[in-house]
């Protein structure tokens, strides 16, 4: 019995959470997650192309200055996207071409060089599972120093695994998880950076030990994504004012020089950090106010939902619990009228009116001043860090503009799940129930979630993505964007295109000029069209279609509006006229997050 109520409980309660979660999680990346967003190729592109991180140069890229412009208005074999994504023979562990590739790119080289580590075991073997399996390791690890920071901070373990069941259930939980990008590892760094300064407080281990464990931490969360920096300026900041308090300057020397070091290495390690740090952090001119009330909704909305549209789920739900609760009450009390707890759950009922007139507002005040004091230094320090996140975030990037931007709030995500359900333990704190009630909201918070809030990166699409990807193998492949600046798609092709024979990539409006480099494939194998929607405006009442046309002898881009008529002529029917063409048929559409593109046989 000893075994049941001890810590194998909470071990066994805990493990059979995560399987839960995890078997969830893998239901929707098997049954609804059809396509992928672009970061996902490039976490294996830029992990694994040796000495290349882009297969595209454009606009976008100018920076980048050694891309492959024949990669483009060319016929190129399918060998290219592939080794793009994989790991060749004779170029595995060489975390050299990492380090190059990310220079040229936005983010550091941790994450990278883990998926290049796993896909070294694998030459030539492009598969998602690298991405998903370094996801669920990074989720397991999440859940389980969650759950030790819970503890520390609410001081039980029975809520402390009601976290982890609030946070691992929510849609913003499999979001980060089904997302193959840096975020899953970033998001685990933090929290086990916060559980570590809660030790911090607590323990009374070596001072050294705890902080070269905070230190690795901290090299390891910086080398993972720029916004840890952030999120560990602040924790050091709050712990350095806590020091000085104290009057404890031994330990603020040592705390304040070990967090220093720590950025300095991260520095040395990837001398690259702080100037793409900076090209990162860029002003985004527009209302900070209505950027920080669409931040906070990005962040609420999939962990508890507080919008309008949710009191739809929430009045009638409580209104029917409270009801069903009277009615049923009613009659097991009369039932047991004569028993003593219901004689003295009635005297206490009956008290409540004395009670409250009785109750002064001083004394709430005092009351409610008392449990503020009392509240762990750690969720101050939480409070600070979202505040502080949604701050940078709001300031540096087009919530309004942008699509799945939630992605960077995925850092702050489990932290929020955990200070949402502080908050709300501490609303209750005066009662003696307020472990059950906190769990019955944040239990019903998980079943509201998925009545409101959809998941964002499943990417679903109306038709058989799977056929679509499946008739590409051993074909040849057009793609073509419906802009020049949409170009840098082919970075896309290994997950639609992987087992392609011949790939050419171009643009509507562009592709007249290599008409010939067009024609000149000799093939009896299947040729397929993929071509992009182009945007549509309205023109003295007309639909009219924007089309690029890039003059590269004077390097300039115009923009310029065509009728259907003349859109047509550009795009369907200069495709049907081409000598490869021989079987003209619509096959059907292909979503890319948000980009339509139609699907054509040509031969």
């Amino acid at each position: 019995m000893k075994i049941i109520n001890g810590k194998y409980f909470v071990c066994i309660s805990l493990a059979s959470v995560i399987i839960l979660q995890l078997l969830n999680i893998t239901n929707i990346i098997v049954n609804r997650k059809t396509a992928f967003h672009s970061d996902e190729i490039f976490s294996y592109g830029l992990a694994n192309s040796f000495y290349e991180p882009y297969l595209d140069t454009d606009s976008v890229r100018d920076r980048v200055g050694d891309g492959h412009q024949e990669n483009i208005g060319h016929w190129i074999s399918g060998e290219v996207i592939r080794k793009y994504v994989t790991v060749q023979n004779g170029e595995q562990f060489r975390y050299d071409s990492v380090w190059y590739n990310q220079s040229k790119d936005r983010h550091p080289p941790l994450y990278y060089s883990v998926i290049h580590t796993l896909s070294s075991f694998f030459p030539n073997t492009f598969s998602y599972i690298f991405g998903f399996g370094v996801n669920f390791v990074c989720f397991i690890v999440t859940q389980i120093f969650l759950y030790k920071l819970s503890r520390n901070i609410l001081k039980s373990k029975y809520l402390a695994i009601i976290v982890c069941i609030f946070w691992g259930f929510s849609t913003a939980a499999i979001d980060l998880t089904i997302f193959i990008r840096m975020y899953c590892m970033l998001a685990m760094w933090t929290v086990i950076f916060l559980y570590l300064h809660s030790r911090l407080i607590m323990s009374q281990k070596p001072f050294r030990r705890q902080l070269i464990a905070i230190g690795i931490v901290t090299v390891s969360g910086a080398l993972t994504q720029y916004l840890f920096l952030f999120m560990a300026f602040v924790t050091a900041v709050c712990f350095c004012v806590r020091y000085i308090f104290k009057k404890d300057i031994k330990k603020l020397l040592a705390y304040g020089f070990s967090m220093l070091f720590a950025v300095i290495l991260t520095m040395l390690i990837y001398p690259s950090y702080l100037p793409n740090m900076l090209s990162e952090t860029q002003h985004d001119k527009t209302d900070f106010f209505q950027q920080i009330i669409l931040c906070v909704r990005y962040l609420t909305d999939p962990i508890f939902p507080v919008s309008r549209s949710d009191l739809i789920f929430w009045i009638p739900t409580f209104s029917s619990i409270i009801i069903t609760l009277i009615l049923f009450s009613i009659p097991v009390l009369y039932l047991f009228r004569d028993k003593k707890f219901v004689i003295k759950l009635l005297a206490r009922l009956k008290k409540i009116p004395s009670d409250l007139k009785a109750l002064k507002i001083r004394d709430i005040f005092t009351k409610t001043i008392k449990r503020v004091k009392n509240i762990n230094f750690i969720s101050w320090i939480i409070l600070a860090i979202i505040l502080v996140i949604i701050s940078v975030t709001s300031y540096s990037i087009r919530f309004s503009s942008m699509l799945y931007i939630n992605r960077y709030l995925f850092i702050i995500y489990p932290v929020t799940a955990l200070f949402i359900s502080c908050l709300i333990y501490f609303l209750f704190s005066w009662s003696r129930y307020k472990k059950y009630i906190t769990t019955f909201i944040l239990l019903l918070a998980v079943i509201a979630r998925f009545n409101s809030w959809a998941l964002q990166y499943t990417f679903p699409s109306d038709t058989n993505v799977k056929d679509i990807i499946a008739m590409t193998n051993n074909a040849e492949c057009i793609f073509t964007a419906a802009e020049y600046n949409e170009m840098w798609m082919i970075n896309y092709l290994p997950a639609v295109m992987y087992d392609a024979d011949n790939i050419f990539v171009t643009y509507t409006g562009g592709q007249q000029e290599c008409r010939e480099t067009l024609e000149s494939i000799y093939t009896d194998k299947p040729v397929y069209l993929f071509i992009q929607e182009p945007n549509i405006i309205r023109i003295d009442d007309d639909s009219s279609y924007l089309l690029d046309r890039y003059d590269r002898q004077n390097d300039i881009l115009e923009t310029y509006a065509v009728s259907e008529e003349e859109y047509k002529a550009l795009s369907i029917d200069f495709y049907k006229e081409l000598s490869i063409t021989k079987r003209f048929g619509y096959i059907g559409e292909y979503s890319i997050f948000t980009r339509k593109y139609s699907v054509y046989r040509l031969a």
